[in-house]
């Protein structure tokens, strides 16, 4: 039996990120992603069962870290809302790589029903703060969109990559939300 390297499986996860990253999981290629890791397809399979194996490998740390989040989410509306701010920051931080993976391109995996449970727990929180205040609570699903597609957009584009952007962007978002609602 051949011992499983892992230089091997490293030169594996950082060509899949490069392809998931770009093409999303439904149009990801592991032909592509064992070209650029400089081996054939099979010897892929002997690390990876499947496409949907590998991506597991890639998003698994920020998959645990949500959980954790969705665990500990506080009752308080406002307090969830910030709680929700300080998590989305220290994930950016954490795992900046395996957000926009997740959040750009998880359609067609079992991973797909987490970054959708983000998006309701925030569209919720919104729903509550809004309701909570008087306003209109139907605002809170575009707004809950704006706030991951944006927060994605920076990501992708900010090529300091320091976060301060995405920090400044969900600040102003969410607490600013939450104080035009007080």
């Amino acid at each position: 039996m051949q011992v499983l390297k892992e230089e091997v499986r490293q030169r594996i996860i950082k060509s899949a990120r490069r392809e998931f990253k770009k093409y999303g999981f439904e149009k990801a290629s592991m032909r592509s992603i064992a070209s650029s890791a400089n081996m054939t397809v099979g010897n892929l399979y002997r690390y990876y069962k499947n496409k949907e194996d590998l991506y597991g490998a890639i998003i698994g740390g920020l998959f645990d870290e949500i959980k954790t989040l969705k665990a500990s989410l506080p009752e308080e509306p406002e307090i969830r809302l910030n709680h929700l701010l300080e998590n989305f920051k220290e994930l950016r931080k954490d795992h900046r790589s395996e957000w926009l993976t997740l959040f750009g391109g998880s359609t067609g995996t079992k991973f797909q029903k987490v970054a959708d449970d983000i998006h309701n727990i925030l569209r919720d929180t919104l729903k509550a703060v809004l309701e909570k205040a008087g306003r209109r609570p139907e605002i809170a699903v575009p707004v809950a969109s704006a706030i991951i597609y944006g927060l994605n957009t920076i990501l992708r584009s900010d090529k300091s990559k320091n976060g301060d952007l995405a920090d400044d962007f969900l600040n102003y978002m969410m607490v600013d939300i939450a104080n035009r609602v007080a």
